[in-house]
């Protein structure tokens, strides 16, 4: 969090009174991050399930796999092959 604090040009205790003074915390925007990051990578790359876990801050893949749970309600790879099995939108229209 100071890391990111010093970013914005404040102190930490003072991104964490305007984060929670917008109702949420650092770990709850870290999360969501998280998740979303996570989601895409699955479903837009070709990077294994243990180097998604640690692009999006995991230093172990057991530790992701439980949050992807939590966050999706289904495993990581169970959530790829759900994105992979959705056939492609046509968006030219009719032929």
């Amino acid at each position: 969090m100071s890391t990111v604090a010093r970013e914005l040009g404040m102190s930490a205790r003072t991104l964490q009174r305007r984060l929670a003074d917008g109702g949420t915390s650092y770990q709850a925007v870290q999360d969501d991050v998280r998740r979303e990051a996570a989601g895409r990578y699955l479903a837009d790359s070709e990077f294994a399930i243990s180097e998604v876990a640690y692009l999006v801050g995991f230093s172990e893949a057991a530790p992701f796999h439980r949050a992807f749970k939590r966050w999706y309600g289904v495993t990581p790879d169970a959530f790829r092959r759900s994105r992979r099995a959705r056939p492609a939108l046509n968006l030219s229209g009719p032929k």
